[in-house]
């Protein structure tokens, strides 16, 4: 099998070409640092089968961040049979850059000019056969996202793969970049020095090796350090270095760098034809408006705000659907199969458990459109804009703005995509705040309170203050922990803004469904293994159930004899069943455990001591530590959510029975919405922070200071509320 390598900088459009190569259904986001890691996929090739690895993008090879590192390795090992680099057209210049280092390779390669749309409405032109000769390999138009030039793109990576182009041809490569009759002649004497050890150069070009060294890039000076001819290579890197720098005037990797520019610059003067003078754009004159100093962060919190009461509003019409399809599988299993456990644990644990959280998947996937649609257009990376200034002056780095806002769907990826940070301090920094983020396994927990005690709107207003409370948290924390724990300072960063598109609609949808199938995926398992687990530790030891069945029995018994109509019969039967539930409950194992938390909840979620059930919070809320989406299912257990709500009342069964029953009040509700936010990370990301920071010390302290945070903050909200008279 053909090896392909798909390179090319951040938002050049590389991740949309490998699913059309590919086929492959993966979230084409809008701004850098989307892949943080190795993905690939195959497609066939009348040569063959091509596995086409995609790989982080990346504006260099220096291997100075984590995803330069990844793709310096991939592209330069022998396993590698050919490269795809991907270009943006529209900024040819600045991509270009990677491609004087992917040449030192002198591998095939075939260049994908993508967004040639761009191209088109800016009024230039772009001469492909003359940059194709001055490159060295063939170079293809296309417009990833309408798929144009896929098939053209297929076919010259065929000819490539089969010998057949002669542009290939090892006696014809273009002109590399040169570096200055000095620099050359120091190269030179350096390569010849790896040359040495025959393990060094025998996979890699001696020049490769020789370039690297000389600007710095620590995986070429780690892979010298291991070689028999250290001393010697020592011993010349450093005399080359004194040379240039002294004769020179700058350091080696600034001058390699205006080399490199240089030649990047020159190549796009030659095939590149602009008609008439470049006015202002349309997207200078929209971000005039949205990353405006004053009016940037208002125009996102606004379009925060109508995003989620677009989503309660429209999502509660198929949220009425599921929640009778589940009363109607929960009528049709109570009645059709035989008294028992397994019964009750279906009927009481499972049906319950599962579809109190399935109920949200409409808003979720509402919810995930929504912001997919805004990253497609490019206005995520404005927000990032807008709020880097702000990080800024808390000590944040402006570049941890990315994971924190991929943070929004899920904290496990968004610490794995802190690997494009350079700085150590800064990546630990953002890797410590990142749960702080509001996730989308948070947000079933939000609407099913916020529906429960708010308006519509009062609840989407909730619902944007705990991100917006979790993004100030995140600032705050970075803050304290740049003053403290590390105080070196953070490196400056370069935001970059897309141009604005129109997104397409398959993304959107594919990326809805993606979502929506990662929900349903935990409700058959997790989720199921969690209502499951509630369950028992609800309803045993279970030492006075047959008794207290035994009075249940005559309970309902009687109330039949009253031949009541049939609503007002079901509604009181389900209120002996409640309590029945109730007794059962209050004896389990589950209770003595919530009970034992009562008093760390009590001062947050019961300060008047008037709640018989407040132990049931706890339960719900440890179970959360697995996953947040479970504390929904969890509450559907130990509260015993009605099968159906009743008519005329808005809001899902188990909303209503938290209403009636619960004795949460709306003060205590948005405090176990705080709590919910800050508290210990899902197992998950726990399990991701101990990966990236290799540390128990480190991942600690992630949990430690969530746990004491949420509860000083929700406690905090209970003060302040009572004394503001909102008891």
């Amino acid at each position: 099998m053909t090896t392909l390598a798909l390179a090319g900088n951040p938002n050049c459009g590389k991740t949309t070409i490998f699913n059309a190569l590919t086929g492959s259904r993966h979230h084409v986001g809008n701004w850098p640092g989307v892949t943080v890691e190795r993905r690939s996929g195959t497609f066939e090739s009348p040569a063959g089968p091509v596995e086409v690895v995609d790989l982080p993008g990346t504006y260099s090879l220096s291997a100075r961040s984590e995803d330069e590192r990844i793709a310096s390795q991939f592209v330069a090992d022998p396993s590698v049979d050919l490269i795809v680099n991907v270009l943006d057209a529209s900024n040819l210049e600045r991509n270009l850059y990677l491609t004087t280092q992917l040449l030192e390779l002198k591998k095939p390669m075939v260049f994908a000019l993508n967004m040639m749309d761009d191209v088109e409405r800016q009024g230039a032109t772009i001469d492909l056969e003359v940059l194709g000769a001055l490159l060295g390999g063939p170079v293809v138009a296309t417009v990833g996202n309408r798929g144009d030039g896929v098939d053209a793109l297929k076919a010259a990576i065929h000819r490539v793969v089969a010998g057949a182009d002669p542009s290939l041809d090892p006696c014809q490569w273009p002109p590399r970049v040169t570096y200055g009759e000095d620099f050359e002649g120091e190269v030179r004497k350096l390569a010849q020095e790896l040359r040495r050890d025959e393990k060094l150069t025998e996979e890699l070009p001696a020049r490769w090796l020789a370039l690297r060294l000389l600007e710095g890039a620590p995986d070429g000076l780690e892979q010298v350090r291991t070689s028999h001819a250290r001393q010697a290579i020592d011993l010349q890197l450093q005399a080359s270095r004194t040379f240039l720098e002294g004769h020179l005037g700058a350091d080696c990797g600034t001058l390699i760098a205006e080399r490199r520019y240089g030649f990047s610059r020159g190549l796009v003067k030659e095939v590149m034809t602009r008609q008439g003078g470049q006015g202002r754009t349309a997207t200078d004159r929209i971000d005039a408006v949205l990353t405006n100093r004053i009016l940037g962060i208002p125009i996102f919190l606004a379009l925060m705000v109508v995003m989620y009461t677009l989503t309660f509003v429209v999502g509660r019409i198929p949220q009425d659907g599921i929640a009778s399809g589940f009363a109607w599988l929960h009528d049709a299993a109570a009645a059709r199969l035989p008294a028992g456990e397994l019964t009750s644990l279906l009927v009481d644990g499972v049906i319950p458990g599962v579809g109190s959280v399935m109920v949200f998947l409409p808003v979720i996937m509402i919810l995930m459109g929504c912001v997919s649609f805004l990253e497609d257009t490019g206005y995520m990376a404005r927000a990032a804009f807008v709020m880097d200034r702000l990080m800024h002056l808390m000590g944040l780095h402006g570049r941890s703005f990315i994971p924190l806002i991929m943070g929004m769907g899920c904290n496990a990826p968004a610490i794995q995509a802190t690997r494009t940070i350079e700085a150590r301090s800064d990546r630990f920094i953002t890797i410590l705040v990142s749960p702080l983020i509001s996730c989308s396994a948070r947000l079933p927990v939000y609407i099913l309170l916020a529906g429960a005690f708010f308006t519509p709107f009062k609840g989407a207003m909730a619902v944007v203050a705990m991100h917006v409370l979790g993004f100030g948290l995140a600032i705050v924390v970075g803050k304290v922990l740049r003053l403290t724990l590390f105080r070196n300072e953070n490196t400056p960063f370069v935001m970059e803004l897309p141009p604005y598109r129109l997104p397409v609609l398959r993304t959107t949808l594919l990326h809805m469904w993606e979502k929506g199938s990662v929900f349903i995926r935990k409700a058959g398992t997790v989720i199921f293994a969690g209502a499951t687990l509630v369950w028992f530790l609800s309803n045993y030891p279970g030492i006075t159930n047959r008794a207290w069945a035994a009075e249940l029995h005559a309970q309902e018994e009687a109330v039949r004899a009253q031949h009541l109509p049939e609503a007002e019969e079901k509604e009181k039967l389900e209120d002996l069943a409640f309590a029945h539930h109730g007794r059962i409950m209050n004896s389990s194992l589950a209770a003595r455990f919530g009970h034992a938390l009562q008093p760390v909840f009590r001062p947050i979620l019961d300060p008047d001591r008037t709640r018989t059930e407040s132990w049931k919070d706890g339960v719900a809320l440890t179970a959360g530590f697995v996953a947040k989406e479970i504390v929904v299912g969890t509450m559907a257990v130990v509260h015993q959510a009605r099968a159906e709500a009743p008519e005329g009342l808005e809001g899902s069964p188990l909303q209503q029975t938290l209403r009636e029953r619960s004795g949460l009040t709306p003060l205590t509700a948005l405090a176990f919405m705080i709590f919910t936010l800050i508290y210990t990370p899902c197992l998950g990301t726990v399990g991701m922070i101990l990966k990236e920071t290799r540390s128990w010390r480190w991942t600690g302290l992630s949990v430690g200071y969530g746990l004491a945070l949420a509860w000083v903050l929700s406690w905090g909200t209970v003060v302040i509320g009572r004394f503001l008279g909102f008891a």
